[in-house]
């Protein structure tokens, strides 16, 4: 009976830990580089934010430029945000799948790629 007890309340702690806590919000940080031949494009590149810091990456068209925004809080992940100093809308990014979905700054080809250094919290 002690076992059974023992085991069951460990049960009940552990679910209280794993289901009722409140989940981090993680970033990564990476290098995305083009795999083009001759191309050479490669920059660092945080995605998302951290847990006492929120932001969100993005790529602008216009300018061919990542761009993380720094933000008051978690709650303005999910609004539109605009490219610095116009009215583009950002093309979000929200995990390194969409990094191939986005043409290469230099050479315009869709050879980019994302290779993960550090997941962040």
């Amino acid at each position: 009976m002690t076992k059974t007890f023992g085991k069951l309340a460990f049960l009940i702690i552990f679910s209280v830990l794993v289901f009722w806590s409140v989940p981090a919000v993680a970033g990564q940080s990476g290098i995305v580089s083009c795999t083009t031949p001759a191309c050479g494009y490669q920059e660092n590149l945080t995605i998302g934010g951290l847990r006492n810091a929120p932001g969100v990456t993005g790529y602008c068209q216009s300018t061919k430029k990542f761009v993380r925004l720094k933000l008051k809080s978690h709650d303005d992940v999910r609004k539109t945000h605009y490219c610095p100093g116009s009215n583009e809308p950002m093309i979000p990014i929200n995990s390194d799948s969409k990094i191939p979905e986005i043409p290469c700054p230099k050479c315009g080809k869709l050879t980019l790629n994302y290779k993960l250094m550090m997941m962040k919290d």
